[in-house]
């Protein structure tokens, strides 16, 4: 929803006491788990969620869909309200919302490379959610929100709608998963949204937190009862691993090409070959022996050492925390199949840290301990274990291919050529000052979105807000010509007219094209496509559509679509009143068809802004 900039944005203004309760009080409604919560930092839930200089802007998206922006006084996000038809009464939390309250909302794991796909646009199909073992899979309906967290990390990265309901998700479990779309991704971590705000670096604890809903390849022994589980992981994480929780294996994490050949059965249980679903039922329960699972950790770090850790990056990358290297880099780099079921508590060092301080000993790599916590400081690069490996196929590239493939089926089924209609301003004489004085060029185009924030960026820089009145803004030698019409003398503007104000001293360009070419702006506003409806010699009710060449429409081919659509016969005549050298053309079909001749128009990617609609049927009566 915010992979562009928005389409529109109001001016933001403060909220009156009486929209912030009732804002507070939607909110409350809608997550009530926010009521029972303790105060953060000594400062009380109510103040996070709808904090001191609130404010609020309605919005339109670039896919067309309004909504309400709320953000803090500064203009970071915190919650935007989606006003369709379909979601009217949807609020939801922005990522930096949701970093405060990791756990206001039922999540889904997903592979690290995936989050990569949710950022260019793409929403997160069935295959990219983990679900193998012990995985947490929320129950939860379809429509609901849910958020996204990546694997190992309890922070979520997106938020969205279930496309289906969890209980079909968990039915997956141990098995090859459903095709098709799981959640429909509404905002995510480094999207327009996100730009919009202070983009802090992730929370300390980032690779910390609660096991069970975020691991697939954590999930816990079945000797162990709860209560022993939880002790076992809070000692390790007191004694040793500074807040990484880490517990038994009980399966791995199984993604397409990853289930038990048939040769890994014969080979687990030969006493049981000729029992095809007894030899399944032993290979889901493969547990590696202690030497093995030694054996994949010690190859899973010389892969992060050759591949990862290089020594090209290692100043830029070390020192780094024990905690960060095991959960980022040597659990994802475990080769795949049986070694991706190695987790340290199996190993014969049983801890992370003493683990480590054993390699350190082999003389591969330097650790030391800093304020309890045991950093890898470098690595010899000439030993000769680093330099006889020669690496393997990892649980990392495996989920990465897997990702590249959805996405590709993602984009096969919707690979259309469709519109992007864009429109820009670029400064004139009179503003051109005010954009170098900010560091922009006068030569630039500029979204009304840009035009916003670089002119409430200067206000700030400069403190141009009368100190009596926040309302109004004080013009300075670079505002005022930008600012003021010509032949005016002024010296102060209400704030919510100056980006109007703005706009009329630059010159509004436009671009249509397909997605994904590079923009070429040509000046002047976009030329709506008409659409009339009238009586014609007969009293018979037609429809006439004129400016289709504007949207790089087929005048023929649409004619032709919309025959076979309205079942109507279609005529298509020059436009009168053109000129002739432009050849622009006027489609004619029998009949009222306004809403099929929408509906096609706007599948092909035109903005329904950019239709007018004419009904001359009603003066004819």
């Amino acid at each position: 929803m915010f992979k562009k900039p928005l389409a529109s944005i109001k001016s933001f203004s403060p909220l009156r006491s009486s929209d912030k309760r009732r804002l507070r009080d939607e909110i409350l409604a809608s997550f009530p788990a926010l009521k029972d919560m303790e105060p953060i930092n000594h400062t009380p839930v109510n103040n996070i969620i709808t904090p001191d200089g609130l404010q609020a802007a309605k919005f339109t998206s670039y896919i067309e869909e309004p909504g309400t922006l709320y953000t803090d006084a500064d203009g970071t996000p915190l919650w935007f309200k989606i006003s369709s038809s379909k979601n009217n009464s949807l609020i939801v939390p922005s990522v930096y919302t949701l970093w405060k309250f990791p756990d206001l909302i039922p999540g889904l794991t997903t592979w690290n490379p995936v989050v990569d796909k949710l950022r260019n646009g793409a929403d997160l199909m069935i295959p990219g959610v983990i679900t193998a073992n012990n995985t947490f899979v929320p129950e939860i309906d379809e429509g609901s929100l849910v958020v996204i967290r990546a694997r190992g990390n309890k922070y979520p990265l997106a938020i969205g709608t279930m496309a289906i309901s969890g209980q079909v998700l968990a039915s997956s479990r141990g098995s090859l998963p459903p095709k098709g779309k799981a959640v429909h991704i509404l905002h995510v971590h480094l999207d327009q949204l996100w730009a919009m705000g202070t983009k802090p670096d992730f929370p300390a604890d980032w690779a910390q937190g609660p096991k069970a809903p975020l691991d697939d390849e954590y999930a816990s022994s079945d000797e162990e009862t709860d209560d022993e589980k939880g002790d076992e992981v809070t000692d390790d994480l007191t004694e040793d691993l500074q807040g990484v929780s880490i517990s038994d294996i009980k399966g791995k994490a199984m993604v397409r090409d990853d289930f038990p050949t048939s040769t890994e059965i014969e080979s687990t249980s030969t006493a049981d070959s000729q029992q095809p679903e007894e030899a399944k039922e032993e290979v889901e329960a493969i547990v590696l022996s202690t030497d093995e699972v030694d054996k994949a950790l010690q190859d899973a770090l010389l892969q992060v050492l050759k591949f990862k850790i290089t020594e090209d990056v290692s100043k830029e990358l070390l020192p780094m925390n024990s905690s960060t290297l095991y959960s980022s880099y040597v659990l994802p780099n475990r080769a795949r199949g049986r070694a991706a079921e190695a987790d340290i508590k199996k190993s014969s060092w049983k801890k992370l840290a003493k683990w480590l301080k054993a390699v350190e000993k082999s003389d591969l790599i330097k650790c030391k301990e800093i304020k309890g916590e045991l950093f890898l400081l470098g690595v010899n690069w000439n030993h000769p274990q680093l330099k006889g490996f020669t690496g393997h196929k990892t649980v990392e590239q495996q989920a990465a291919r897997q990702a590249k493939v959805e996405a590709q089926i993602s984009q096969a089924n919707s690979d259309v050529k469709v519109l992007e209609v864009l429109e820009a301003y670029r400064p004139n004489s009179a503003s051109g000052d005010f954009f170098e004085a900010t560091g922009k060029s006068r030569d630039g185009y500029y979204t009304l979105q840009e035009v916003r924030a670089t002119l409430a960026q200067y206000i700030k820089d400069k403190q141009l807000s009368d100190p009596k009145n926040q309302r109004i803004i004080r013009l300075d030698e670079v505002l005022h010509p930008a600012l003021a019409k010509k032949g005016e003398q002024i010296d102060r503007v209400p704030r919510d007219h100056t980006s109007d104000r703005l706009v009329a001293n630059m010159v509004i360009h436009h671009y249509i094209g397909y997605k994904g070419q590079q923009p070429r702006f040509v000046k002047g506003a976009v030329r709506p496509i008409q659409i009339t409806q009238e009586i014609r010699t007969g009293r018979k009710t037609v429809t006439k559509v004129s400016g289709l060449e504007h949207f790089m429409i087929d005048v023929d081919a649409f004619g032709q679509e919309i025959q076979v659509l309205c079942a109507s016969s279609v005529a298509i005549t020059p436009l009168v009143g053109a000129s002739p050298k432009l050849n622009l053309r006027e489609l004619m079909v029998q009949g009222p068809q306004v809403k099929n001749v929408t509906a096609v128009l706007q599948e092909r990617g035109v903005p329904k802004k950019y239709i007018e609609f004419l009904d001359k049927t009603n003066k004819k009566k």
